[in-house]
């Protein structure tokens, strides 16, 4: 027969000496949430030590300060909650509930720990950093915005109508990057008259390496293409450049006005 008696869990009573414990120890956290982000620059600045070629980008700096300084202030008070817990039950008791009641918490708060640890993730994984245009495949619908702010349970996107989204961390899986592509596609179509079209392709043959010679952001000599738009009246020609990643728009405009300028020479006339 056992005879053994049941665990008992020992609390200590509560005085006034442990709740100024308590509010010293929560205070202590407040302080170091607060200056939690100053934190975060003195440990991101270390990357200044690092070659040239291997430091962070401005937008993976922001989004480095912003996780560190929201892991501090998790760490922080999950340590105070913890430290104001052993005032009241011994050690060796509090690690027994905790881990009786582990199991419990981790299926409960499943979603809580995958956001968690999702965001932890984001400190070493470099798909977005705050600051860059992103769309995120969720279901039913697609996020897209630009990212501004990356804490360690949710992301903040703003959307191009205005409208903030929080995404939890865990739910983000497949992402689409705006920001981080090689080149942006700069094509101009040009119309001109049928007689014009062999003197105009051999013009704009003729200035493509000119043209790359002056602009830096044209990162190759562009190709004249042909198309199937075909009228009686008009013939499409397409000119097909390849512009640093970002700088298409600002591109056309360029090329566009150099174009003018060789076809105005050359007395060649574009159609509308």
């Amino acid at each position: 027969m056992d005879t053994s008696t049941p665990t008992q869990i020992t609390i200590t009573p509560i005085t006034m000496q442990l709740l100024l414990v308590i509010a010293i120890i929560f205070g202590a956290a407040a302080l170091v949430s607060i200056f939690g982000g100053m934190l975060a620059r003195r440990m991101v600045s270390l990357s200044r030590l690092a070659p040239e070629k291997r430091r962070p980008s401005i937008e993976r700096t922001r989004t480095l300060k912003s996780l560190l300084s929201s892991g501090i202030t998790f760490t922080a008070f999950f340590l105070a909650v913890m430290v104001s817990l052993s005032l009241f039950i011994p050690v060796s008791t509090l690690i027994w509930i905790l881990g009786l009641f582990s199991a419990a918490f981790g299926f409960g708060a499943k979603p809580f720990v995958s956001d968690l640890l999702a965001g932890m993730g984001f400190i070493f994984n470099v798909t977005f950093d705050i600051g860059e245009k992103v769309e995120f495949l969720i279901p039913p619908e697609n996020i897209q915005g630009v990212v501004e702010e990356i804490n360690l349970t949710t992301t903040l996107v703003r959307s191009p109508t205005g409208e903030m989204y929080t995404l939890p961390n865990g739910e983000i899986r497949i992402v689409r990057n705006f920001s981080r592509g090689k080149f942006s596609n700069a094509n101009i179509s040009l119309f001109v008259m049928p007689q014009d079209v062999g003197r105009a392709t051999d013009v704009l043959k003729a200035l493509s390496a000119e043209i790359f010679s002056e602009m830096n952001d044209l990162l190759e000599p562009y190709q004249v293409v042909g198309s199937t738009n075909l009228s009686g009246s008009k013939v499409e020609i397409i000119v097909a450049a390849k512009a640093a990643f970002g700088k298409a728009a600002d591109l056309r405009l360029k090329l566009m006005h150099r174009i003018q300028e060789r076809f105005s020479t050359e007395k060649i006339e574009l159609a509308g």
